[in-house]
């Protein structure tokens, strides 16, 4: 049987194996090599030529800026986002095989249920946001092509003139959408990724709670299926052994999603962090952009992809965050809404430290500034579109 890890992000894994950012256990050097290679190749040249290329223009204008700038910024933040999963594989690699942990796997028949709409929640993400973004990227390199003359997805400098030769424009037609595609696949798999592990720990949450609010009937059913003793002060005292041992896992479970998300933290913060700031300014970039075009052109309806893709991006991250901290900060119900009262001095005890630690709900934190939560999502929205403002202003004066 898969483990939890193949179970839910198989596809993610092997499409982000063949791009060169999550090693197989063998050959790994020579992996690391065609990892440098493709990052080196396809990562970094077309931001970085596209940002020199608005430098070095002479006169820009306002559509110039919004003309492709949002693209540059977007592909140009996989520079940083991809750093973890280049240079620090193995750390990513550790952090998404403690879903194996045992604690996290020992579950009961009927929990079943709450593990498998988890599975299917994050496995329907990834092949959705997969979805938008090879649409997207697709879309965007194949725009010029509905255009007049020859152009480029992203406007690039070039030492030369790469439109006076068609074999020399082809060659870096296909570069520069080998670069978007790139970067709109692994947008496609890196996400779903970082936001499912989200998906899990409130999954595992959610089972938590199930475990503390049934605590007394689990208990109950030990005892009439393993023991046959008619003493009931006897029943009673084995009863509360089970509850009080329950408990001790219970806590364990918990400080086993804390501090699987405070390596997830670690890890996957700074990545968070570099796409929610980057989601600012490429949504007002592309709103700016959509502003400037025809609606009944080609380019308005891609630019309609992107922009909903990129929405969808910085939703995922806040929803799941937010999913987290809500089941988070119910445990404290959850146990209110057992039979708590039943229970002896001693497992009383052990669920009031419970409670006192469950007081501070889980919370994941994007560069320990930003919350990744809905809140968070409606602001970037808002900071986006007082941005947009100004640059409509701009335009205005022109």
């Amino acid at each position: 049987m898969e483990g939890p890890v193949q179970r839910i992000f198989k596809l993610n894994l092997i499409v982000m194996r063949l791009l060169g950012f999550y090693p197989p256990q063998k050959f790994k050097k020579i992996y690391q090599l065609y990892a440098y290679a493709v990052y080196v190749t396809f990562t970094i040249p077309v931001p970085t030529l596209a940002a020199v290329h608005l430098l070095v223009s002479d006169n820009v204008d306002l559509a110039q800026v919004g003309d492709g700038s949002f693209m540059m910024f977007q592909v140009g933040c996989f520079i940083a986002k991809l750093v973890p999963f280049i240079f620090h594989s193995e750390v990513i690699r550790k952090s998404i095989y403690m879903l194996e942990w045992p604690v996290f796997n020992n579950y009961s028949q009927k929990q079943e249920v709450i593990i498998e709409k988890g599975v299917k929640t994050c496995k329907r993400i990834t092949w959705l946001f997969l979805g938008f973004c090879v649409t997207a990227a697709t879309s965007w390199a194949v725009t010029p092509l509905f255009g007049s003359g020859h152009t480029f997805p992203i406007e690039i400098w070039l030492p030369f003139d790469a439109t006076s030769n068609k074999n020399i424009y082809v060659f870096t037609y296909i570069f520069i959408a080998s670069g978007v595609f790139n970067g709109g696949t692994s947008n496609g798999v890196i996400d779903p990724l970082v936001a499912g592990m989200a998906c899990f720990a409130a999954t595992q949450l959610r089972v938590l709670k199930d475990n503390l609010q049934n605590l007394g009937a689990d208990a109950e059913e030990i005892v009439r299926a393993s023991y046959n003793e008619e003493n009931k002060q006897l029943k009673e005292k084995l009863r509360n052994d089970i509850i009080y041992n329950k408990i001790g896992e219970c806590i364990t479970h918990h400080a086993a999603i804390i501090k699987f998300i405070k390596h997830y933290e670690k890890v996957y913060s700074p990545v968070l962090f570099t796409q929610l700031m980057a989601a600012v300014v490429v949504v007002c970039l592309c709103c700016l952009e959509l502003s400037l075009l025809e609606p009944t052109s080609f380019k308005f309806h891609v630019m309609i992809i992107f922009l909903l893709t990129m929405l969808l991006e910085i939703f995922l991250h806040c929803y799941f965050g937010s999913s987290l901290y809500d089941e988070s900060n119910s445990l404290t119900t959850a146990i209110y809404m057992g039979t708590w009262y039943e229970y002896d001095l001693k497992c009383k005890k052990s669920l009031i430290i419970l409670m006192e630690r469950s007081k501070k709900p889980i919370m994941i934190t994007a560069g320990i500034i930003l919350e990744s939560s809905l809140v968070t999502f409606t602001t970037i929205l808002r900071r986006a579109y007082s941005l947009l403002a100004v640059l409509q202003n701009y335009k205005i004066d022109m």
